[in-house]
């Protein structure tokens, strides 16, 4: 039988206020105190640990953090080898795009009369505003580079590489695109279509004629082979989520889709999960990193850290307190003019088509 003494051994410590204290001194402090604030000091460190155990770090992110601010915090991921692969939703890319090209967000108020807002061409993000103007700017650009793709499917994680070196030659401002594309980090959108990047394929396909295709089972497949190089070379891999949708569960199958390949991965070994979504929906936005040990998603014996807090404010914590790696102890990627993608590590390239077969 335990005894009383085996559960009373941290006192928590009260919280005391200090107007001067630097963030990570306040994060440092909720560390000791309990609940939410407790466990958002608990993912930090357990990021920090992800870096330090060099883990290949896959992360999602859904939500609308770029027009709301956060697009830098989210390159700054890449830029300091916080994170070694990228999910991410099409609006995001659309709207840090749309910040290359130099267009401004505005802060708007949520009361505002959204038919006036349509009258006048104001799109609203809750709080935030954009200028519809803003995707017809871009559109003659997207058709400048759906002029020289190649003529076969692409991998989502291809065309953003295209994107981000193309935005680079012609933007004014640093953006997510541009710093993966420096990086060579790969970035995958899970639901391309479910954004204006679609649809102005769409336009450009309706337009001129030319059809853009997309191989989403190859980015499975490839996301898939970075998990088994990973394990194969002695390393394991790890999430940081912000939200749920779409790119939350593409990089959480990464280890279910092992099988593909007549392999077993050993399951994500940490996780980090921010997000306001209830469990009670059964949906996997919501689910808990428990609940994904059942799909074999993580290791039986993952190490968690989940926080019920909004994925913007979540962002911006990270961000700004999250250490950073050198890039030589990290995996780092090679984008393949014919569309593969080859992994660097320890001086050593592994083809991941030809590695693997497909």
């Amino acid at each position: 039988m335990p005894e009383q003494s085996d559960f009373l051994v941290t006192p928590v410590k009260r919280f005391e206020p200090s107007g001067g204290a630097s963030l990570r001194d306040f994060v440092r402090a909720l560390g000791q105190t309990g609940g939410q604030p407790r466990r958002l000091a608990t993912a930090v460190e357990l990021w920090d640990r992800m870096l330090e155990r060099n883990r290949v770090v896959f992360c999602s992110i859904a939500g609308a953090p770029v027009p709301m601010g956060f697009g830098p915090a989210i390159a700054s991921f890449i830029e300091r080898r916080r994170i070694d692969v990228l999910d991410i939703t099409g609006a995001q890319l659309t709207h840090d795009m749309l910040e290359i090209i130099g267009s401004l967000h505005y802060q708007g108020k949520v009361a505002s009369d959204d038919a006036a807002l349509a009258e006048v061409d104001v799109n609203r993000f809750w709080d935030t505003f954009g200028n519809e103007a803003d995707y017809r700017r871009v559109e003659p650009m997207i058709f400048d580079l759906a002029r020289t793709l190649p003529d076969r499917p692409l991998t989502t994680r291809e065309y953003i590489y295209r994107m981000g070196v193309h935005f680079k030659s012609i933007g004014s401002q640093h953006g997510i695109l541009i710093a993966a594309a420096d990086a060579g980090t790969p970035v995958y959108c899970p639901a391309i279509g479910d954004s204006v990047l679609g649809m102005d394929l769409g336009f450009f396909r309706a337009e001129e004629r030319k059809s853009i295709v997309f191989d989403v089972v190859q980015d499975v497949l490839e996301m898939t082979a970075i998990v088994l190089l990973a394990e194969e070379l002695g390393l394991r891999t790890s999430t940081v989520i912000f939200g749920g949708g779409a790119p939350r569960n593409h990089i959480q199958q990464s280890q279910i889709g092992t099988y593909m390949f007549v392999a077993k991965g050993k399951g994500h070994a940490e996780a980090v999960r921010f997000s306001v979504e209830p469990v009670e929906t059964g949906g996997l936005s919501g689910s808990t990193i428990s609940e994904g040990i059942s799909w074999k998603k993580f290791d039986p014996n993952v190490e968690s850290a989940e926080v019920f807090l909004d994925s913007n404010l979540s962002i911006a914590i990270t961000s700004s307190l999250v250490g950073s790696r050198d890039p030589a102890r990290c995996f780092s990627f090679r984008h393949e003019d014919d569309g593969t993608l080859t992994a660097i590590y320890d001086g050593t390239s592994y083809n991941l088509s030809q590695k693997f077969g497909f």
